[in-house]
């Protein structure tokens, strides 16, 4: 049994119901003084605070205790935890990176060093700054360079190309600039939830990745903002490595670059693999509702189409966030059926099964009321 297969018990070191621990206190004290308590009795309201203080406490030890087992452990607890598999490490913050192109005004006939540290903006707010020196040959007006934000986290991801043309640092003969890549691999520090998945998947790592597990835990390692990984085998020596990001979100030339990069270190790859990495096929599905009141209902038609509106982001989350997550059209009906209302007309999506290496991508969105009926 695989550690992504097995689940275990919810386990407490100490009894933390408040009801139970004043019963106990009351009866051991009914049983000692040879009376029994009653409510406004003095006694009994000492016990109460006195029972407080108990539970609290036990809340505590039973907290401390359980930060000793990865799954329930948090934070710091949860790091100190690492080096019991294999020294695997938090994710800390990343910043985005893109490429961008500078032009010259004119060809110059000698050539022109752009400095690292050239910083330009999409908004005036997120910076990017070069990270090495960039040279236009004698004759040429273009060339381009790897810039990453100068702040950490996801907000420098998703600048499509061009968006990123103001300039913040000028120089002679400069005529403009733009990103020719969409910026991507900025990530916020790892979560907790995350750190422990890749925790567990640690086990099937070896010295090299060599198990399809140990290059999805790998690829992993490369950003916090990857959400699911499938590594597949389609022949001998061959491993195709697919990746899927947070919110299913598909990754940019970035992030699979980065994934590659790590694959392929001479610590990680067996010398007779040959890796590909790629963002997983597209399944394309649409939604097409039509769902009918309950004519009399309690709920407010404008309650009713929220409700439904954040049932249906909730499917397409929940479609979108898993590599090989069949389109399953009974789990929208359930979403929609908790909202309150009568019944629902589900037209599309279909039912359509996923490959492991593919993810379900929403289309076109239409959901419309169909009215009040009577019971």
């Amino acid at each position: 049994m695989t550690t992504k297969s097995r689940t275990y018990p919810d386990i407490s070191y100490v009894e933390t119901d408040t009801e139970t621990i004043v019963n106990a206190l009351i009866q051991g004290y009914e049983k000692i003084a040879g009376r029994t308590l009653y409510p406004a009795d003095p006694a009994r309201l000492f016990i109460l605070w006195v029972a407080d203080i108990i539970v609290q406490e036990r809340v505590n030890i039973d907290f401390s205790a359980k930060q000793n087992i990865p799954r329930y452990a948090e934070g710091e607890y949860l790091d100190s935890l690492a080096e019991l598999f294999k020294g695997a490490e938090r994710l800390e913050p990343e910043k985005a990176r893109t490429t961008l192109q500078y032009t010259l005004s004119i060809p110059l006939e000698v050539a022109t060093t752009i400095p690292a540290g050239t910083r330009a903006t999409p908004d005036g707010e997120i910076v990017f700054a070069t990270l090495e020196d960039l040279t236009i040959p004698a004759g040429q007006r273009t060339g381009s360079v790897e810039a990453e934000c100068q702040i950490e986290g996801e907000n420098g991801n998703g600048f499509i190309p061009g968006q990123i043309n103001q300039p913040i640092d000028v120089f002679p003969y400069y005529e403009s600039v733009e990103n020719i890549t969409e910026s991507a691999g900025g990530a916020d520090r790892e979560s907790d939830a995350a750190f422990y998945e890749r925790m567990r998947e640690s086990v099937e790592t070896y010295s090299t990745a060599g198990p399809l597990g140990g290059y999805e835990y790998f690829a992993k390692s490369a950003s916090a903002l990857i959400a699911d990984v499938k590594a597949t085998s389609p022949k001998p020596g061959e491993v195709d490595v697919r990746v899927l990001l947070t919110g299913g979100e598909l990754p940019g030339e970035e992030i699979l670059k980065e994934v590659l990069d790590i694959l392929n270190a001479d610590t990680v790859r067996p010398l007779t693999d040959h890796v590909t990495v790629a963002a997983p096929q597209a399944v394309p599905y649409n939604i097409n509702v039509t769902y009918y009141t309950q004519e009399g209902g309690a709920l407010s038609a404008d309650t009713i189409a929220a409700d439904v509106a954040a049932a249906v982001k909730s499917f397409q989350k929940w479609q979108a966030e898993k590599m090989g997550r069949d389109v399953n059209p009974s789990q929208l009906i359930a979403l929609l059926m908790q909202t309150g209302v009568k019944r629902v007309e589900v037209r599309s999506p279909v039912f359509a099964a996923v490959a492991d290496n593919a993810v379900a991508q929403v289309g076109t969105v239409s959901v419309v009321n169909g009215g009040a009926e009577r019971e």
